[in-house]
């Protein structure tokens, strides 16, 4: 009886590393092949963005991204879609794709690279707002929404990225940014003034003279608005 049980535990303890062996090389099999299969199929879409076929490439790339998510190859994939987003002009998208990169691989060497595509997109929002376009709407009465997010995404790459080589283009564009925010706010000054709404342009005049401290026609402009909104308050 011994002898028997003894034949049937070997039996079992045969089948058990027979069983375990042929699971371990099976999992290693499809280990290799869905790599394969990723290598692929990122080479795939790689190949497609070199032939210029942009369009497909950026299918491909979200196709890639979608079914594949988390993988060895994400950071790069969604470099691309970044890239390819911006070039298609969804800057909307590009925010989207920006802010998950930041997130995820906040130590990676592309990122003053996607700041700055983030950067561009935000600009070209303001500069192509649909609502603006459609009413003919002067670009320094509306709202710099998406300047404001420029601004802050400039002084980011600035100082996390100060030998960055996109610096120099942005400090431009910079410069640019604050005149499109000052003249917004001016009208606004003006706009209130003209409602004779005087504790608003008062507050309005004190917080442009505090952001806007340089000596010109606007700041003057604003210190005789502020002036005469006292008299009238």
């Amino acid at each position: 009886m011994n002898i028997f049980i003894k034949k049937k535990f070997f039996i079992i303890n045969m089948l058990i590393l027979i069983l375990t062996i042929n699971c371990k090389y099976s999992s290693c099999d499809n280990k290799i092949n869905s790599n394969f299969c990723l290598k692929k199929k990122y080479l795939e879409s790689i190949k497609i963005l070199y032939d210029h076929k942009y369009q497909k490439a950026l299918f491909k790339f979200q196709d890639f991204y979608i079914k594949y998510p988390y993988n060895k190859y994400t950071e790069k994939v969604l470099v691309y879609l970044i890239y390819l987003n911006y070039i298609d002009k969804n800057f909307l998208n590009v925010l989207d794709f920006t802010e998950e990169f930041i997130i995820s691989y906040n130590k990676s060497p592309f990122l003053d690279y996607i700041l700055y595509i983030r950067i561009m997109s935000e600009i070209s929002l303001d500069q192509n707002n649909e609502i603006q376009n459609l009413f003919n709407i002067e670009r320094s009465h509306y709202n710099p929404f998406y300047t404001n997010l420029a601004i802050n995404d400039t002084n980011i790459l600035i100082k996390n990225y100060p030998n960055s080589i996109y610096i120099k283009y942005l400090k431009y564009h910079l410069i640019k940014m604050k005149n499109r925010v000052r003249k917004f706010d001016l009208n606004i000054i003006k706009f209130l003034f003209k409602k004779k709404m005087y504790i608003s342009t008062i507050n309005r005049c004190i917080r442009f003279l505090k952001f806007y401290s340089s000596n010109n026609k606007e700041t003057k402009l604003v210190k005789k608005i502020l002036q005469e909104s006292f008299s009238k308050f």
